[in-house]
């Protein structure tokens, strides 16, 4: 007879969102990590192996143990003031771990984008998914028709056309339980939704009617106007999201949520939930419950820079911010001329597609010293950092050798280049590992 394992040590951040089991087996399951000492490794691994952040093979990216929890907590009672449900994005990590920690903390459901996001999401123990999108395809749809044989699963939807209704119908037909939906509201020139309120409101006649989906709500996303809190982008994005409370009005009015227990109203990324909570929140009684869902995902670890502008719990804008969770340790590889180093680190590893990371100290014989914006990271190859520092008398001026702690921009690009991610504490010591299944 064989000895049975040791248990799997559970993620102390994950709490019990998901089920237990689910998580236990994404903790045992080793995965190639390029930061870890040992690898493949998993998660449950690496929380018991005592490492700290100077055993790590660098470039790391880490989150912070303390950033995060404080993050969670925050916007969790941020929705809770402000009379809002939270449905997160789940695409910013597609971390099962973290989704647990949001559903721990009582988000209403997760927000996928994609089927294929949605199919994780359900493995791992979800109960209530919205995809933030038309679903056209014939395999998704056939999945979507299987998925509603579980009672105790609840996928939504978005519709924002007669064409992809049609296409739903098809593929649902074998569907034991109709599809709920919500009709887009888009905005022009920019992604998907319809575009006048008046053909929305059609749109919303048609599924009505039809026999494969119910008609639950409204939805809209104000992320498409520029993220950013000066000009005029805020106030352009609160005139637009005033049109979710009034689509919702009329279709009310014309007794086309007949079929629903409460109607859902939605919006909120992560730069203007205020915006959205407030557009949510004037939504008139309906003949049914409202529901009012802000969808922000990547308050979770907020940034250094691309959130730090726009979300209302930036530093400066409130009393309690947000705080950049996320980060990157990188060696200094080389000073091939006066003014310039080199870092081991690149496009593969941390995000571009906003903005460059943004140096934040020097780290060398066990000291850590600000470089109080006196460098900045000016390019990125695969896999190195152009760092050009300026006037840094005074200041550790950065050495072969040497590590650089990076803060970074829009973390859903840098999720996705990491299959496990060290969690830290204050002393620096590896307390949790997370997985990301992109």
């Amino acid at each position: 007879m064989t000895e049975a394992s040791p248990p799997t040590p559970p993620s102390p951040i994950a709490g019990a969102g998901l089920p237990a089991a689910a998580l236990a087996g994404l903790d045992a399951d080793p995965v190639e990590a390029r930061c870890l000492p040992d690898s493949p490794a998993a998660p449950a691994e690496v929380r018991a192996a005592g490492l700290r952040l100077s055993d790590l093979w660098l470039p790391a990216v880490v989150l912070r143990d303390d950033a995060l929890r404080h993050n969670l907590d925050r916007f969790a009672r941020w929705c809770a003031e402000r009379g809002a449900d939270l449905a997160p994005h789940a695409k910013t990590t597609m971390s099962p771990h973290l989704w647990s920690a949001q559903l721990d903390r009582g988000a209403w459901g997760l927000t996928a984008a994609t089927v294929a996001q949605a199919r994780v999401l359900r493995r791992f123990g979800a109960r209530r998914v919205l995809i933030a999108n038309e679903v056209v395809e014939s395999g998704q749809l056939a999945w979507l028709a299987g998925a509603l044989a579980d009672d105790g699963f609840e996928p939504l939807c978005l519709v924002d056309s007669s064409a992809g209704v049609e296409l739903m119908e098809q593929g649902l037909a074998a569907a034991p339980r109709a599809l709920p939906v919500l009709v887009e509201l888009g905005v022009p020139g920019r992604r998907t939704g319809v575009r006048d309120p008046d053909e929305a409101l059609a749109l919303a006649r048609r599924v009505a009617r039809s026999p494969r989906l119910t008609l639950v709500g409204v939805e809209g996303f104000e992320g498409v106007f520029p993220q950013r809190r000066d000009g005029d982008a805020p106030a352009r994005a609160r005139a637009w999201l005033d049109g979710i409370a009034g689509l919702a009005r009329r279709a009310d009015a014309e007794g086309l949520f007949a079929d629903a227990a409460e109607v859902i109203v939605t919006a909120g990324g992560s730069s203007y939930p205020d915006l959205a909570a407030d557009a949510l929140a004037a939504t008139p009684e309906l003949s049914r419950p409202t529901r009012r869902v802000i969808r922000s995902g990547c308050y979770l670890t907020h940034d250094d820079l691309f959130m730090e502008r726009a979300s209302p719990l930036r530093s400066g804008a409130d009393d309690s911010p947000l705080r950049p969770a996320l980060s990157c340790y990188a060696r200094v590889l080389s000073r091939p001329e006066p003014g310039r180093a080199l870092l081991g680190v690149g496009k593969r590893d941390v995000s571009f597609d906003i903005d460059l990371p943004v140096p934040r100290a020097v780290l060398r014989g066990g000291l850590r010293t600000p470089l109080e914006g006196r460098a900045r990271v000016t390019e990125l190859n695969d896999h190195h950092g152009f760092l050009d520092v300026g006037d840094l008398s005074g200041i550790a001026v950065p050495e072969v050798g040497d590590v650089v702690e990076l803060g970074l921009s829009h973390p859903c690009t840098v999720f996705d280049k990491w299959p496990l991610i060290p969690v830290l504490d204050a002393q620096d010591r590896v307390v949790d590992a997370v997985r990301t299944l992109f």
